[in-house]
């Protein structure tokens, strides 16, 4: 909740500490482009579980993961900003026991949901260098 000159030099910082003094960390943020700026690595998580890990490229351009491809798609085009914001549609509710259900956790929204995916959590397969939970990759 900073301003964006200060957010920028934040980053740039974090950039530097990584690519310069080789210095490793976790950046976890809701911000996907700010994410991507400083990656090299990333995880996409859904109610606590990571659904697809890998290079941060990858991750954000192949979109394996239905609920990846979905996060990607909800984000508003630059030019159609002001539209999205009139337009949007405020998500359900969180309630906790989505967090511990033994099974997919992204079923319930799904379009490509199985039987399989609403009786067991998938595990991660490796899809062309990325790691991805989900059934339709077994």
């Amino acid at each position: 909740m900073i301003d964006a000159s200060m957010r920028m030099n934040i980053l740039n910082m974090f950039k530097s500490l990584r690519g310069d003094d080789g210095i490793s960390f976790i950046y976890i943020t809701h911000d996907l482009a700010t994410a991507y700026y400083i990656s090299d690595d990333m995880a996409i998580m859904y109610r606590g579980v990571i659904v697809e890990a890998g290079p941060a490229e990858k991750v954000l351009m192949e979109r394996h993961h239905p609920y990846t491809k979905a996060l990607i798609d909800a984000l508003p085009e630059y030019v159609k900003r002001d539209e999205w914001h009139i337009k949007k549609i405020k998500p359900p509710g969180i309630e906790i026991k989505e967090f511990v259900i033994p099974y997919c956790k992204y079923a319930h929204l799904c379009q490509f949901k199985m039987d399989m995916c609403t009786q067991k959590r998938p595990p991660m397969f490796d899809v062309n260098g990325v790691k991805v939970s989900c059934w339709l990759y077994q």
